[in-house]
C-alpha cells in the first residue's frame, strides 16, 4: 500500500474565493485610479442637436477663397470645439494672434472675402458662443500682455491673458477687483459675457473697467468706457464678441487684503434673509459664496455659506506665492463617485461639510494680522486662485458643462422649490 504524500492543497472553493477577492481588489484599484486620473486629452463629443432635436450640420464652405499666406494660420479649414466638447464647428481657419497687427490683417482679409470673424481663447464660453460656422477664428491666447500701474491701482491687459496668470503677477501687493469665481478664463472671455464672481460688492466685471480699446469690423480703433463712446461700451461688455475685437482693457485692481475665513450651514430658504441681514450690511465681507447640498437626504435644502471678512489691508511682507489647489486626485475621485448615486452623493456632502474645514489652507500667519488667535487667515488672492483641476477628468463618453441661472432675490425660494421638484424626478445615474 503506497504512502500518501504530505502537504496542503487548497480547495476549489478557497481558490474561487481568492480569485473573486483578488478580482474585486484589482477592479476597485483600477476604478479608483480611473476616477482620479488627469485628463489625457481634450474631450470631443461632436456637435449636439439643437433645441428641437435636429442634428446641426457640419458643412464646410463651398468654393472657399484661398488662404492668405501672410497670415499666421494655425489651421486651414477643419473644425474646432469649445471646452464642453459638444460644439464641434467647421471653420474657414484659425489665425494665431500675438499683436494688433494680426487682428487688423485678419479683419482686412475677412472683409475682402466676405467671411465672418470670431474670437476665442480658452473657449469656456460654452454653447457655440466662441466661433461661428465657416468663420475666421482669431486665437487670442498669445495676445496676453499684462502691465500694472501701482500708483493708479490699475492694470492694462490684452484679451488672451488668463486671470490665473494675472493673479500671479499682482500677488502679493495687489489683487483682482472683479473676475469669475475660478481663474481659468481669459479676460476677453470674461468681458464678452460680463462675468461676475465672489465679490458681491464689486459686482460684475463691467464695474471694474476704466476703458477698453476696440477694433471694429472696418479696422477702426476706438476707446470706450462708461463715459466715452458709451453705446459701444454697453454693447461690447456682455456682447459675446459681436461688436468688435477687444485689443486691451484697463481694469481696476485692489489691495490684496487679509481675510478671516468662516462658514456656516443654513437652510436654503433662509438665504435671502441671511444675505440682506448678515452679508450685505457688513462692508468688511469682501468675498462670499454658497454651496447647496446635492445629497438626497437634504437635496437643495441645506447650504454652506463661505465668508471672507477683512482683518488687514495688506498681508505681511514675506507672503509666499499663491499656492495651487491641493488633494486634486481625492477631490476628483469624490466628484466622480457622486455621479454613481445616493451613497456617494451623501459622502460628497459629508466631506464638504465635515472634513474639508480640517484641511483648510491658512496662508497668512495668525500673528501677522491683528492677533487673530485661532482664526484661519488668507489673502484675497488665495480663494480667487482656483483653477478647479478636480472638475476635469479622463472619463470617456461624458463631459461636464457650466449652467448659470440669474434669479431675482425675491424669487429665489420659489425657484429653488421648483428646481428641487423637477430634479427629484430625474433618473439617477447609479
Amino acid at each position: 500500500m503506497g504512502k500518501r504524500q504530505g502537504g496542503w492543497r487548497p480547495s476549489r472553493r478557497l481558490l474561487l474565493g481568492a480569485a473573486v477577492v483578488g478580482g474585486a481588489v484589482l477592479w476597485g484599484g483600477n476604478t479608483v485610479a480611473r476616477l482620479m486620473r488627469n485628463p489625457s486629452s481634450a474631450k470631443d463629443a461632436g456637435r449636439i442637436a439643437d433645441v428641437d432635436g435636429h442634428a446641426l450640420p457640419l458643412t464646410p464652405m463651398e468654393n472657399a477663397p484661398s488662404h492668405d499666406a501672410s497670415l499666421t494660420w494655425l489651421t486651414r479649414g477643419g473644425s474646432v470645439n469649445d471646452a464642453s466638447g459638444l460644439s464641434r464647428t467647421p471653420v474657414y481657419g484659425m489665425v494665431e494672434v500675438s499683436g494688433e497687427k494680426d487682428v487688423a490683417e485678419a479683419l482686412t482679409f475677412a472683409r475682402a472675402n466676405g467671411l465672418k470673424v470670431s474670437m476665442a481663447a480658452v473657449r469656456h464660453s460654452m454653447g457655440g458662443h466662441a466661433f461661428d460656422d465657416n468663420a475666421v477664428v482669431l486665437d487670442m491666447r498669445k495676445f496676453n500682455a499684462v502691465s500694472v500701474d501701482a500708483a493708479a491701482k490699475t492694470m492694462t491687459v490684452q484679451p488672451g491673458a488668463t486671470w490665473h496668470d494675472i493673479q500671479n503677477i499682482l500677488h502679493p501687493r495687489f489683487a483682482v477687483k472683479a473676475m469669475q469665481s475660478t481663474d481659468i478664463f481669459s479676460v476677453g472671455g470674461s468681458l464678452s459675457v460680463n462675468a461676475h464672481g465672489m465679490d458681491h460688492q464689486a459686482g460684475s466685471v463691467a464695474g471694474s473697467i476704466r476703458s477698453l480699446r476696440i477694433m471694429l469690423a472696418d479696422g477702426a480703433v476706438l476707446t470706450c468706457s462708461a463715459s466715452e463712446n458709451t453705446d459701444l461700451f454697453r454693447h461690447v461688455v456682455g456682447g459675446y464678441g459681436l461688436f468688435g475685437v477687444v485689443l486691451e482693457a484697463t481694469l481696476d485692481i485692489v489691495d490684496n487684503a487679509v481675510y478671516r475665513t468662516s462658514r456656516e450651514i443654513i437652510k436654503s430658504e433662509e438665504f435671502p434673509r441671511f444675505f440682506s441681514e448678515v452679508l450685505e450690511p457688513n462692508r468688511e465681507i469682501g468675498l462670499f459664496y454658497g454651496h447647496l447640498s446635492t445629497a438626497p437626504g437634504n437635496f437643495l435644502e441645506d447650504m454652506i455659506v463661505y465668508r471672507y471678512e477683512k482683518v488687514a489691508e495688506q498681508p505681511p511682507g514675506d507672503q509666499p506665492p499663491i499656492g495651487e489647489p491641493g488633494a486634486v486626485g481625492v477631490k476628483r475621485l469624490i466628484m466622480n463617485l457622486a455621479k454613481w448615486g445616493a451613497p456617494f452623493q451623501e459622502l460628497k456632502w459629508f466631506t464638504e461639510k465635515t472634513l474639508e474645514p480640517r484641511f483648510e489652507s491658512c496662508t497668512v500667519a495668525r500673528t501677522a494680522a491683528m492677533g487673530e488667535g485661532e482664526a484661519c487667515l488668507v489673502t484675497r488672492n488665495n480663494p480667487m486662485h482656483d483653477s478647479v483641476p478636480y472638475l476635469f477628468n479622463d472619463l470617456a463618453g461624458e463631459t461636464d458643462i457650466l449652467h448659470e441661472y440669474f434669479v431675482p432675490r425675491a424669487a429665489y425660494n420659489a425657484y429653488i422649490a421648483e428646481v428641487r421638484a423637477i430634479l427629484h424626478n430625474q433618473p439617477c445615474r447609479c
